[in-house]
């Protein structure tokens, strides 16, 4: 593959003007929607009143299989296409100011020019089947011809309507210029051309298993280094390097380092406006070195939120460990941006604090179907910008931020009680969780539960082969209502005993929860439903909400 398929950069405006492509005729049709175009050109506005480049990502074609010498498109059919429809929306515009020169210039230079081989025009760009028809009348300036609710026909519409408003009148026609200097020159792509289809389909297969954050992360770091003054070349080299090992050498974990470093300052951003956001940043912030330096500072954090034995606990008079494992074990990376400005922006002991409360609040946020989505995401990272900004002083502003996600205790209790089969590390947490909230509630004193250790199980009170394939009764024997934690030296000798029996090596635990059970006269499904909404009215105690 590396000596068949040439990689390069290059300008979108210059693909539609210096090559001939077209989307394989098996390929989907052309598919963004209203809000996706309105998204393009907003971010081309930004970057013209910055003056700044625009990347847009990787296109992958094959060469021609014909004498024709036109590209198949095999990613970067829905980018190639938007821009020109754009074009086309830009030519109508000029004409209807009365400039017919730049008009056809831009059809000649862009959309459509003399082929001496077809001895005639031949279209830069050919779409599907199923879109050439209309993109042929919009090409003609007859966009009337196609359904209002075709998508071709909804990109003109916006584009045309944006450029209406962008120059309403001839004395602004400059910026249409504007807009195709910047497809032009700004618009910035990496390019990929396999000698054929076979070819160019494992690279997009490569690239979009892991190419997008690989090209993110390469970028990020080609634009640090050009960045850099010569004599800090060594350092943030090194360091750049230095970041990378720490987590792995993995692509992806190092792109997603970065975002949540970026968010813990700025709020959200998309992994795909990711590497621009992060050039905006460093033109607003000069200085590799500095970026490198704060780099180096919240990864040490970003580590330790992901490893309860880091040495930055060492210190903390507080105990993280069981927060951290409800971390690690429910996944609640979406809160990682605010405790990274946490911990830069506050006192350790005070940021600690936090942690511990976003970890209850989250367990809650899980259970009621909150987090995980773009939500929560925006929600933790507005809250992270309030506490750089300043506006967030204390834990109190930063749950205020948070209220949205926090569900009441009714909401949790409901949704506790309907939560259904656990992964079984998820369940290990969450009873030893409880089993230090009976404790507490009980004014027991605290006890060190090593309940993270491999000499402590998870019981099933209702053994599993007691289901017989009965779908029902094996929901019941997944819920939380009746598992129980039991050491590995007890749990060996049950096996699938009567309850009866086994009773008497509950009673012989050291977990308290699992110990009540031996109390009880006989254990069925009604049992299990009943032990089920005990925990859940102890889950609100043991994850509060304040």
């Amino acid at each position: 593959m590396a000596e068949s398929t040439e990689f390069n950069h290059d300008q979108l405006g210059h693909i539609l003007a210096d090559h001939l492509v077209a989307v394989p005729e098996f390929q989907r049709a052309y598919s963004w929607e209203q809000v996706n175009v309105q998204e393009y050109l907003l971010d081309l506005e930004r970057a013209r009143e910055k003056r700044s480049a625009y990347f847009m990502g990787t296109l992958v074609f094959a060469k021609a299989d014909d004498d024709s010498g036109r590209r198949k498109i095999v990613d970067g059919q829905q980018r190639l296409a938007t821009t020109a429809v754009l074009f086309i929306a830009i030519r109508d515009r000029l004409q209807a100011l009365g400039k017919e020169n730049l008009a056809e210039n831009t059809t000649k230079k862009y959309l459509r020019r003399f082929s001496i081989r077809e001895e005639g025009d031949v279209d830069s760009l050919i779409l599907s089947p199923a879109d050439q028809d209309a993109y042929d009348a919009i090409l003609e300036g007859q966009p009337e011809r196609v359904s209002a609710t075709n998508k071709i026909r909804v990109c003109y519409e916006e584009c045309h309507a944006h450029l209406e408003k962008l120059a309403p009148t001839s004395r602004q026609y400059k910026k249409l210029i504007d807009v195709i200097d910047q497809l032009d020159k700004d618009v910035q792509v990496l390019i990929a051309v396999a000698s054929n289809l076979p070819e160019a389909y494992v690279i997009f297969e490569t690239l979009n298993d892991r190419g997008a954050d690989l090209t993110t992360a390469d970028l990020l770091k080609n634009y640090l280094f050009s960045e850099a003054k010569q004599s800090e070349f060594a350092y943030v080299q090194h360091g750049w390097n230095s970041l990378e090992t720490s987590l792995g050498s993995k692509p992806d974990d190092m792109v997603r380092f970065v975002r949540h470093e970026y968010m813990s300052r700025h709020g959200r951003v998309t992994r795909r406006k990711l590497y621009r956001a992060l050039q905006d940043d460093l033109q607003e912030n000069p200085g590799a070195k500095r970026y490198i330096q704060r780099m180096k500072a919240s990864q040490q954090i970003y580590l330790a939120l992901r490893d309860p034995e880091h040495e930055y606990w060492k210190d903390s008079r507080v105990d993280v460990r069981d927060a951290l494992m409800a971390y690690r074990r429910f996944g609640f990376e979406s809160s990682y941006p605010l405790l990274l400005s946490a911990f830069r922006e506050w006192e350790k002991p005070k940021a600690t604090q936090l942690l511990l409360k976003i970890a209850k609040w989250s367990v809650r946020a899980q259970f009621v179907g909150r987090l995980g989505g773009e939500t929560a995401e925006e929600a933790f990272a507005s809250a992270a910008a309030a506490v750089a900004s300043g506006s967030a002083k204390n834990q109190t502003d930063v749950r205020a931020r948070l209220a949205r996600l926090i569900p009441t205790d009714a909401e949790f209790t409901n949704a506790f009680k309907s939560s259904g089969k656990l992964k079984l590390d998820r369940a290990k947490y969450l009873l030893a969780m409880l089993e230090k909230a009976a404790d507490a509630k009980a004014q027991r004193p605290e006890r060190a539960l090593d309940w993270t250790s491999r000499t402590v199980t998870i019981e099933h009170v209702l053994s599993q082969s007691t289901a017989h394939g009965d779908d029902s009764l094996q929901v019941k024997i997944d819920e939380i209502g009746n598992l129980a934690l039991l050491e590995r030296r007890l749990n060996h000798q049950l096996g699938s005993k009567p309850f009866s029996d086994k009773c008497e090596v509950y009673a012989e635990s050291d977990f308290q929860l699992t110990r009540e059970l031996a109390t009880r006269d006989a254990w069925s499904t009604e049992e299990v439903s009943s032990r089920t909404a005990e925990l859940a009215e102890l889950a609100c105690f043991a994850w509060p909400a304040r």
